[in-house]
């Protein structure tokens, strides 16, 4: 309303009452305005107060003047007058959708992950407070900048009971639980306003029921076969299997309020800027659009509305992050995991980038050039054909992270929060556990320098918000995911500061 107030006054000479305005004005900022484009005019990304100053100065200008440009002819009468102020405003704000053509590639990218750890205590003192002020820490900011980022992702947490719950949810009350609406816009309105670009994704978070019977691991949901890959639970357990009696109601209402809480979700995304959105983590037997050898059934109408909805209300890249495993054993997940992002269109091909780099745990540092020579194998036998059936959808690795730990290599994602103790086999005054995790990112930052253009960035997973004193106090202490305070943390520093002199930005 600011803006509205600084026009009215050179514009007295008008006759139309004011309360006619104001409602006029509170229609269009109440409707929904986005089939017009956003009136970006400095092309900085954002609807703001330069551009306003951009508007005044072609106010009244009309075709024909010196002064007049169709691209501030909002409404395209041949004039620049009050309508186009009026949906000048209603677009005030607004981040311009990113498209791939203007994406920066390599991406600059970590993944702040969801609502536990540090993450958890920042919110939760943050709304201790009021839910005012701050919420992350300039310090964490700092941090950043100095790595250079500029993704930075989250995950958002849905829940479901058990195996006989159809009702996907989000809840508040857990350790891991979902971000409230408050909190979450909090952090994409504070990530953007320093300059970061947001991805956010959706992620089942899985209930360890003490009834094995009724568990449902998200990589188990949406298989017909569950208690036959899965022994502990029941068939009577189980709704997803085609012949249980509750089958057909189970799965649409399933599939009903997913879609409910990706809209919800994708409206924040929406209305915050968050550039990139995620439909789903790691849940591959469920985002199946074909069946084939192995599937009687898929969910590809399912999950189209749901892209259709989202797309409704979202402008920004869509994707799906789908698990190493689909690529490791293709046979188990069948075309409807392979031409996924064909049938559905998305915008961004997403790997959870968990690939083995060795078959069995190893007891002493992996070198950079073992590290680098695998992942060019991976991308030669999984992401080429990848990419060659996908030419105009890049491919990111929207979770890749490695564990301090020598043993790391046969299972990169494994983060057991051991005690850290300092070791050095080898005697190079570095400690293995750390060496291990830089070089598996190096060998992969190296690998990625090998093949132009194939991965397009990798958001590391598990850098949680927070301040030093408080990662201090607890997790500096354990063998976690995260980079921070590690000799990894050095190698994306380097790396990123790289990509961006490349860049120029």
């Amino acid at each position: 309303m600011m803006i509205y107030l600084l026009f009215l006054k050179p514009m007295r000479k008008w006759s139309i009452p004011f309360a006619i305005i104001a409602t006029t004005l509170l229609i269009v900022l109440l409707s929904d305005s986005q089939a017009s484009p956003l009136p970006d005019f400095d092309g900085n990304g954002t609807v703001d107060f330069p551009d306003f100053l951009l508007f005044v100065g072609k106010f009244g200008a009309r075709q024909g003047d010196e002064r007049y440009e169709d691209r501030f002819d909002l409404d395209g009468n041949g004039e620049v007058m009050f309508p186009d102020f009026l949906i000048f405003v209603s677009k005030f704000g607004k981040t311009v959708p990113l498209t791939v053509e203007k994406m920066n590639f390599p991406l600059r990218a970590l993944h702040v992950a969801g609502n536990w750890g540090t993450n958890a205590t920042m919110v939760r003192e943050w709304e201790a407070a009021g839910s005012v002020g701050r919420l992350i820490p300039m310090e964490y900011i700092q941090w950043l900048k100095g790595l250079h980022v500029n993704w930075v992702g989250l995950s958002i947490g849905l829940f479901y009971d058990d195996s006989l719950d159809s009702t996907v949810e989000r809840n508040y009350t857990r350790d891991d639980a979902t971000f409230s609406d408050k909190a979450l816009r909090q952090m994409i309105r504070e990530f953007k306003a320093h300059g970061f670009n947001v991805y956010l994704t959706l992620a089942f978070e899985d209930y360890y029921l003490p009834d094995p019977s009724r568990r449902a691991e998200r990589w188990l949901i949406g298989n017909p076969y569950g208690p036959q890959w899965s022994p502990d639970v029941l068939p009577e357990n189980w709704p997803w299997s085609l012949d249980h009696p509750d089958h057909e109601r189970f799965v649409a209402e399933f599939w009903e309020t997913y879609t409910q809480q990706a809209v919800h979700f994708a409206q924040i995304a929406e209305d915050e800027g968050a550039q990139m959105y995620s439909l789903g983590t790691e849940t591959d037997y469920l985002f199946r659009t074909r069946s084939g050898d192995v599937w009687p059934n898929h969910f590809g109408g399912e999950i189209k509305s749901m892209v259709d909805r989202v797309r409704s209300v979202y402008n920004g890249l869509l994707t799906y992050d789908m698990h190493t495993s689909v690529f490791l054993w293709p046979h188990d997940y069948g075309p409807g995991s392979d031409h996924l992002w064909e049938d559905l269109d998305l915008d961004i091909i997403g790997i959870s980038a968990y690939f083995p780099i060795t078959d069995t745990a190893p007891t002493s540092v992996i070198s950079v050039a073992d590290v680098q020579a695998r992942y060019n194998e991976i991308f030669d036998q999984y992401l080429k054909p990848l990419a060659e059936r996908n030419p105009t959808k890049p491919i990111l690795f929207l979770e890749f992270a490695a564990q301090d730990d020598v043993a790391a290599p046969s299972l990169l994602g494994y983060s057991h929060f051991s005690q850290y103790i300092f070791t050095d086999a080898d005697r190079n005054g570095l400690d293995d556990g750390e060496e291990t995790q830089a070089n598996i990112y190096q060998g992969l930052i190296n690998a990625i320098n090998d093949n132009p253009g194939l991965v397009n960035g990798a958001f590391f997973f598990d850098n949680w918000i927070t301040t030093e004193e408080l990662w201090a106090e607890g997790w500096a202490h354990h063998r976690s995911l995260s980079i921070k305070g590690k000799l990894a943390e050095e190698v994306i520093r380097s790396a990123y500061l790289s990509y961006k002199q490349a860049s120029g930005r």
